[in-house]
C-alpha cells in the first residue's frame, strides 16, 4: 500500500478525531533530545496579563510531551477572552533543537471549518446566499442525487457526501499530479451519496471543500483571500495563512511523524499542499492569533450574535449516526458537547504532522488552545486540553 493512501486511511479514520479527541501516544525514545526527561519552556506574556507560573499545568504538559513523543506543545489559556497563560513547551525543530514559542504557526487541520463556515454566514448576513440554496447555482450542473443537497447540508454534515474523495484521487496526489478548481469539482461531482441530503450524519471534507467554492464564487474572491479581508485583518491574526504550494517555512513549527519508531519531519508535495489549503482543513495560525479569534466570539466584531447562536445550534440528525457518543453534536462549523454541565464549542484538527484542539467553555469564559507539532495517528492534544482546563478550573 502506498504512503499517501496510508495516509488516506488513516485521515479518515480520524473521523472520531473531530468528536472523541485524538488516538493515543507512543512511547520509546531516540537520540539525545528524546532521551532529556525536562523540555524546554518559552513563556510569553501578552500586554495587559498578569502571567504567572501554573507548575501544575506545566509538568503535566511536559509528561505528556514526553509520554507521548511528541517533540513540541503551544498552550494558550484565556478568560473571558482575555490570555492569561501562554507558554511553548519542547522543540519546533528537533534537529535544531529549536524551542516552541507561542508566535509560531501550526497546521490547524480541521479547526479550520469553523472558519470556512463563518466565512458562509458572513455572505449570509451580506444577503448573498441562504442556508436553503442548492449547490447548482454557485457549483454549476451537479449530479441529480445532489439535486436535495443545501449549503446548509454541507455545513453540518448531512449531505451524504463522503469523507475524502477516492483512491484514484490520492494515487494523483502521490504522483505530485495537481488539480484546478475546475478539475477538483468535476471529480467532486463523480461522488454518490451515502444517504438522502438532510437525512443523516456523515462527516464529510469533501463538503467542506465545497464550501470554499461557493465561498469564492459568491464573493468573487479565493476564499483565503475572503478569510483575510473579513476576519483575519479585523482582528489583527497575522500569522494565518493558507498552505501553498511554495510557502516559507519561517515562522512555523515543524510538523512530524513517527516512522519504524523514529520521529521525521512530515513533507508533502505541491498536489497535496494544494488539496489540503481547501476549505476542509488547510488554515496555520499560531495560538495567539487563535486567542484573537475566541475573543471576537463573545462579541459582534465578525458575526452577529444570532448567527454565532444558529452556528452553536446542534443537528439532531448527528445522534442517530453516533450512538456511541450521544453527549456530542455538530452545529455549523463547530462541535458541541455538554459535559458535567459545562457546555462545550470547539474543534479539533488533525493533519500527518500536527494535532490542534480548540476547546471554549462559553458559559464558562474561558478557553484553552493546544498545538503539537506530531501526527494525528499519535498526539493527543485533547487530553492536554481538558487536564489543562480542570487544573485551571477544577470540576469542568
Amino acid at each position: 500500500m502506498s504512503q499517501l493512501t496510508q495516509r488516506r486511511l488513516l485521515l479518515q479514520s480520524i473521523l472520531a478525531l473531530p468528536l472523541a479527541g485524538c488516538g493515543g501516544g507512543g512511547g520509546g525514545g531516540e537520540g539525545a533530545l528524546a532521551s532529556e526527561r525536562v523540555l524546554p519552556q518559552v513563556s510569553t506574556q501578552p500586554a495587559g496579563s498578569s502571567q504567572g507560573a501554573i507548575p501544575a499545568v506545566d509538568d503535566m504538559v511536559q509528561q505528556q510531551l514526553l509520554a507521548q513523543r511528541i517533540p513540541g506543545a503551544s498552550l494558550v489559556v484565556a478568560r473571558s477572552g482575555r490570555i492569561v497563560y501562554a507558554k511553548g513547551y519542547g522543540y519546533a525543530d528537533l534537529e535544531a533543537a529549536t524551542p516552541i514559542q507561542v508566535e509560531q504557526r501550526f497546521e490547524i487541520g480541521s479547526v479550520t471549518k469553523s472558519f470556512a463556515a463563518s466565512a458562509i454566514m458572513l455572505l449570509v448576513e451580506d444577503g448573498l446566499l441562504t442556508l436553503d440554496d442548492r449547490l447548482e447555482p454557485y457549483l454549476g450542473a451537479t449530479p441529480a442525487a445532489w439535486n436535495g443537497i443545501t449549503i446548509r447540508h454541507l455545513l453540518n454534515h448531512s449531505s451524504g457526501l463522503p469523507e475524502y474523495p477516492d483512491d484514484a484521487f490520492f494515487a494523483a496526489l502521490e504522483r505530485d499530479q495537481g488539480f484546478s478548481t475546475a478539475e477538483l469539482l468535476a471529480r467532486f461531482k463523480t461522488h454518490g451519496l451515502a444517504f438522502p441530503p438532510g437525512s443523516s450524519f456523515l462527516y464529510s471534507n469533501t463538503g467542506y471543500d465545497l464550501i470554499g467554492l461557493i465561498i469564492q464564487k459568491v464573493s468573487g474572491q479565493h476564499y483565503g483571500e475572503f478569510l483575510r479581508r473579513r476576519v483575519f485583518q479585523p482582528l489583527g491574526m497575522d500569522s494565518a495563512r493558507l498552505m501553498a504550494p511554495n510557502e516559507s517555512a519561517a515562522g512555523n513549527a515543524i510538523g512530524y511523524e513517527i516512522v519504524a519508531e523514529q520521529r521525521r519531519p512530515h513533507a508533502y508535495n505541491s498536489a497535496e499542499r494544494n488539496y489540503l489549503a481547501l476549505a476542509a482543513s488547510g488554515l496555520q495560525i499560531n495560538a495567539l492569533d487563535m486567542a484573537k479569534w475566541d475573543a471576537a466570539l463573545y462579541t459582534e466584531r465578525i458575526l452577529k450574535r444570532a448567527t454565532l447562536d444558529l452556528m452553536w445550534t446542534p443537528n439532531s440528525l448527528m445522534q442517530a449516526a453516533n450512538a456511541t457518543t450521544p453527549d456530542i453534536w455538530y452545529g455549523l462549523g463547530w462541535q458541541l458537547r455538554t459535559q458535567q454541565g459545562h457546555r462545550w464549542v470547539y474543534h479539533s484538527g488533525g493533519m500527518p504532522g500536527h494535532v490542534v484542539d480548540f476547546i471554549r467553555y462559553p458559559d464558562d469564559q474561558l478557553t484553552v488552545i493546544v498545538m503539537t507539532n506530531l501526527d494525528e495517528r499519535h498526539a493527543n492534544a485533547r487530553v492536554i486540553a481538558r487536564t489543562v482546563a480542570q487544573i485551571i478550573q477544577p470540576g469542568l
